[in-house]
């Protein structure tokens, strides 16, 4: 194939990096390593996770990666972690007053300009980038595992 012909992956696969970069600066700007932007970033967008498990699960993060992320937070006074009655190890993570802060000051906003660039769109746009990277995400899940596949079976 000509080089050519992966040029517009090659614009895909910068445009994403970018898109990456713009959080890492974000979370930079703040003080926080990315691994922690995103635990605060993901307590926040979601009432329904309150564990370490729902976490790694919601977000596909290693469990190491969210223990590491929550020790610091725990650390910087901003979470909590509690055991919960009658489920082993497991801990409800909970925001401390200063974390409740950082989440005025640092994640609502963010969240705020993300939904204004997404509204910024409009509808149609919204709906065709939607499906179209669920039709990209599902179609790259397909061909890496049929070279997870094929390279087992070596």
């Amino acid at each position: 194939m000509d080089r050519r012909d992966y040029l517009p992956l090659l614009i895909f696969n910068q445009i994403y990096k970018e898109i990456d970069g713009l959080y890492h600066h974000y979370a930079k700007s703040c003080g926080l390593p990315d691994a922690a932007f995103w635990v605060l970033y993901s307590l926040a967008e979601n009432d329904q996770i309150s564990t370490q498990r729902e976490l790694c699960s919601a977000w596909c993060y290693s469990p190491q990666t969210v223990n590491s992320a929550l020790k610091k937070l725990e650390a910087q006074g901003l979470v909590k972690l509690e055991s919960m009655k009658d489920s082993g190890r497991n801990k409800q993570i909970l925001f401390t007053d200063a974390g409740k802060a950082l989440l005025q000051t640092v994640i609502l906003p963010l969240m705020a300009a993300e939904q204004h660039t997404f509204d910024d769109l409009g509808e149609a746009k919204r709906d065709e980038l939607l499906s179209l990277t669920q039709e990209y995400a599902s179609l790259l899940r397909i061909n890496i595992n049929q070279i997870i596949n094929t390279s087992s079976e070596d």
